[in-house]
Parts: structure tokens; C-alpha cells; sequence
């Protein structure tokens, strides 16, 4: 019997490549997926995948859904969607609830080389270090989100108590102008506005994505353990299509963000700004246990779980 891994490198042999060819011959249709992911340029695999024709390649019909929250999408898996783009804290959380989900790949990372987060004050906080934020006023994107998570891990570190600072949530484009009128102290921030931020003079306070791990997973995918126990074919095609997707933005950059561009209908200054992300479809127990510790020392997870049992084998 073939392992998933055993599968995903034989799709991405020579003879399977265009698997498609073997199936139209047979008269069978197309697997169809159903993802979900966000607009953020941590999905550019997925929509080149999709627009360069890849998962028609490995003989899947991959049909993408764009959603406002990925939290969301947990309670559709097995239902409405298949597949959902995720990260590390939701598969964890998932979980200690009670729920059959397994992480299938991973998506990007965060690395001390190409750093998508950062913590930042503002330029007239007077705040320079993150030992000064005890008693004041953080805007996140999502409280116990994988961002806030590596915060107050970083403020526990620093010799900062996580409770003595006040979170308030935000969707990341408005934090440059929150943090401009003063209304907050800090913010944690992702590219592309950690640069226009650096840029106006704000002050950077480190990564604290990097408290957790270096690397470490930042995004990945996710699905019902059920369906992904049932389907480790279309999964290891659709793995071996996201691997095919990330060897071409790295060979076809302004191909791949004109791609990004037409997803996101972001300005084309933007687009040539964002620094991407480090793509991996890698994802063990290992990435995962790593949240799992960070969760644990910041006191927002006391279920016991394996993170052996949250990846997909």
C-alpha cells in the first residue's frame, strides 16, 4: 500500500506528471476540491496552481473559494469545503474542541532571512524595546490568532505580563492609521505594511514569530481527518501541484506576481513591494508541537494533545 509521501513524489516523477492524459483516456472526470483560502500573498501557490493550469495537470478541479476569516472555515470542512488554508494555532485549536482536522501540508514560513510580522510602536509612543509595553494598548488581527500568540510569547520573554497589556482587534490595513492617531500603542503587523510603517518612521520592535520557532510555520492547509484519510490520492496531487506552483514563482517572478495582482486587486506599486513569503509544503509534528509549546507557556492551551495526530501521515 502506498504511503501519502511514496504517492506525492511519484506524482511528481516523470511519468506522472501530466496524469490528466491517463484519465481522459478513461473517460473519468476530474477530482473536485473545494479550498478555501484568503487574499493575502501567502496563497500565490494556490492561485498559480490554479491559473497556470497545474491541478488540471495531476487531474483535479480545484474550485477556489475566497473568505474574509479562515477561522470561519473550520466547521465546513467535510461539508462545503475540503480543503482550507489555515494556520498552526487553528489546527491546534480545532482540535482541543474536539474536532477531526488534520493539517495535509504546510504553505509558507517565517525565517530570520524573509520576516513577514513584526511587532511596531509607534514613532511617538516613546516605546523602543518591547520591555516598555506593560500597561499599554496593542492592536492585533485576531486575539489567540497565531500573530497574537507569538506576542504574548515575546512579551513573556521580554519580562512583559501578557495580562497587563490591553489587545484590540483590527484587520491589518487599519493599523497604519490607528497606530498614526495615536489610538493604539503598538501593533502586530504583516508585509506588505510593516514596510510602509518602517518607511513613516515607527519603530521597529522585533519579529516574535521568531520567539516560537526559526523557521517556523506560519500558514498552512488544513481538512477534515475524515475526508483526508479517505482521499490521500487527491491530496498528494494537489501537495505535488502547490510544489510545481512554488518552483515557478521562484523561476517566474513577475510572471507569478501578475498572478498575485489579479487575485488581490492591489496597486501595482504594491504588488512590486510585498516582499513574498518563504513557501514550503512542508508540514510534520514537529511544526505544529512548536505552536502547541508556545500556546502552553502563554497559557491559552491546557488540553492534552499529540501533534503526531494533527498531521496528515
Amino acid at each position: 500500500m502506498l504511503t501519502r509521501r511514496s504517492t506525492i513524489f511519484g506524482l511528481l516523477g516523470t511519468a506522472a506528471i501530466r496524469p490528466s492524459r491517463a484519465f481522459a483516456q478513461g473517460g473519468a472526470a476530474p477530482i473536485k476540491i473545494r479550498v478555501a483560502s484568503v487574499i493575502s500573498s501567502a496563497w500565490l501557490p494556490l492561485w498559480v496552481a490554479k491559473d497556470k493550469g497545474l491541478f488540471l495537470e495531476k487531474w483535479l478541479d480545484v474550485e477556489v473559494m475566497t473568505v474574509q476569516n479562515l477561522s470561519t472555515t473550520i466547521g465546513a470542512l467535510g461539508r462545503q469545503l475540503d480543503i482550507s488554508g489555515a494556520t498552526a494555532i487553528d489546527i491546534v485549536k480545532a482540535a482541543a474542541g474536539g474536532l477531526d482536522v488534520v493539517g495535509v501540508c504546510g504553505n509558507t514560513l517565517e525565517t530570520a532571512a524573509n520576516r513577514q510580522m513584526r511587532l511596531i510602536a509607534g514613532n511617538q509612543s516613546g516605546i523602543t524595546s518591547i520591555g516598555q509595553l506593560a500597561g499599554k494598548t496593542i492592536g492585533t488581527p485576531s486575539i489567540n490568532g497565531v500573530v497574537h500568540i507569538a506576542t504574548l510569547l515575546a512579551l513573556k520573554r521580554g519580562g512583559v505580563d501578557p495580562k497587563s497589556v490591553r489587545f484590540i482587534e483590527m484587520m491589518f490595513p487599519n493599523m497604519v492609521d490607528q497606530l498614526k492617531a495615536q489610538r493604539v500603542d503598538a501593533v502586530e503587523e504583516v508585509e506588505p505594511f510593516v514596510s510602509a510603517l518602517n518607511k513613516a518612521g515607527h519603530v521597529d520592535l522585533g519579529d516574535p514569530m521568531l520567539q516560537v520557532g526559526d523557521p517556523v510555520t506560519l500558514t498552512s492547509w488544513m481538512a477534515n481527518g475524515a475526508w483526508a484519510r479517505a482521499n490521500p490520492d487527491a491530496i498528494a496531487r494537489y501537495i505535488a501541484a502547490l510544489e510545481e506552483a512554488r518552483a515557478y514563482i521562484a523561476a517566474n517572478e513577475v510572471e507569478a506576481r501578475e498572478i498575485l495582482a489579479k487575485w488581490t486587486r492591489l496597486p501595482k506599486d504594491v504588488i512590486e513591494s510585498i516582499v513574498l513569503p518563504t513557501y514550503s509544503t512542508a508540514l510534520t509534528a514537529r511544526h505544529i508541537s512548536a505552536w502547541i509549546e508556545a500556546m502552553r507557556e502563554t497559557g491559552q492551551l491546557f488540553a492534552e494533545l499529540s501533534a503526531s495526530n494533527l498531521v496528515l501521515k
